[in-house]
């Protein structure tokens, strides 16, 4: 019998709503908390490799949705990685394929993806909290908000303690990766900064509600007009580029799998890139941006936005100040794109979903300012 805590909760439709108390329950203590991401993220991204970076981190989450057979289940993608909670009775089949996933990764990427799971009844026995919303980016597509400082716990012990909460290197079966595609080309910015942010409370949780109602100020035209997924003419990589990446998904390219996804690749180039007047296709890429996860909520605000040069500098200076002021800790990077990786298992509603990051590594790089603000902020002596 499937736990359908998820699934029944009500969901919200306004973003802004993820400062509001009655939308969270707390996490069933017979759930599991599961992490991955990739080790040496910062050098892989340095090394012009954020695309593969971010295509594990997606992946995670699709090995997960095979297992569940559900899409409506608590995710966050964080770029690198991904937070994904798992009800008891999938937590050893969903692990079983992140080891499937993590040796793809090793043989096919030449990266590390570390994965861990910690219960969540330890992390109530240690006092700390996971609380869980359901936001409906639209009919049938919904992103779980996340909040309580047991997200942030468990990623600490997963990394400070892999031989209790890391899984070892097991050989598998293959990763079903089917419907994953990192098909299209990078989106170019229209207001001219691809804008990735990300934002911790010290304490008070409630200065979310102080930070979005000034980004109402600073942008005007709603956050939804910023989605970087708006951008219409998007591309797809040429056909050479896209085997290379599927022949990636793969333990090998001698099956039927990579050719099921060769027989798809080939037409959906032509369709897209030559824009083809086909109603499916054409809805699909209209509804796009409605199914991208451009903003989030896992403990810390989580944004890739397409703004002005003029916006950014009236970001920064307001997260500075509250900074300054002792309330914040913040990561900013910027870009002139953004990426887009996809999982699609059909063209309707509700059938795909989109997990965005800026080129050029966006949520890893801010990652690193935020972290060192903590860092300094915990050794005041350090250096700058």
């Amino acid at each position: 019998m499937k736990d359908l805590f998820y699934t029944s909760l009500k969901a919200f439709s306004e973003f802004n709503e993820i400062t509001s108390d009655n939308h969270f329950v707390p996490l069933p203590s017979t759930w599991h908390i599961v992490m991955t991401d990739v080790k040496g993220s910062t050098q892989a991204i340095s090394e012009g490799r954020y695309k593969d970076v971010n295509t594990l981190g997606a992946a995670s989450i699709v090995v997960a949705i095979k297992v569940l057979r559900m899409r409506d289940f608590p995710y966050v993608f964080g770029g690198d990685g991904a937070t994904i909670l798992i009800p008891d009775e999938s937590l050893i089949e969903v692990m079983n394929q992140l080891m499937a996933l993590k040796q793809l990764a090793r043989d096919n990427f030449q990266m590390d993806l570390r994965v861990g799971s910690v219960k969540m009844i330890e992390l109530i026995n240690l006092g700390k909290s996971i609380e869980v919303a359901k936001f409906e980016m639209t009919q049938d597509c919904h992103m779980a908000i996340l909040r309580g400082e047991g997200v942030t716990y468990a990623e600490k012990l997963i990394k400070n303690f892999p031989d209790r909460y890391g899984m070892k290197l097991k050989g598998q079966k293959e990763a079903d990766l089917s419907g994953l595609t990192c098909r299209w080309k990078p989106i170019p910015s229209r207001h001219g900064k691809i804008l990735t942010i990300l934002i911790k409370a010290k304490s008070d949780n409630q200065i979310y509600k102080k930070i979005l109602n000034q980004f109402k100020n600073i942008f005007p035209e709603g956050l939804e007009e910023l989605n970087p997924a708006r951008t219409p003419g998007g591309k797809y990589r040429s056909i050479l580029e896209s085997i290379k990446n599927e022949i990636k998904y793969q333990r090998t390219p001698w099956s039927w799998s990579f050719f099921k996804r060769l027989f798809e690749l080939i037409p959906a180039y032509f369709i897209f890139n030559l824009r083809l007047p086909i109603p499916a296709t054409r809805n699909y890429v209209k509804a796009t941006s409605a199914h991208s996860d451009f903003r989030k909520f896992d403990d810390m605000l989580r944004m890739v936005i397409d703004c002005s040069e003029e916006q950014f500098n009236q970001v920064k200076v307001f997260l500075e100040g509250l900074h300054k002021d002792q309330e914040i800790f913040f990561g900013l990077h910027e870009s002139t794109h953004s990426l887009m990786t996809c999982f699609v298992e059909g063209l309707n509603q509700g059938e795909h979903i989109h997990f965005l990051d800026a080129q050029g590594g966006g949520y890893t790089s801010a990652a690193i300012q935020l972290k060192d603000q903590i860092q300094r902020a915990i050794s005041p002596n350090s250096r700058e």
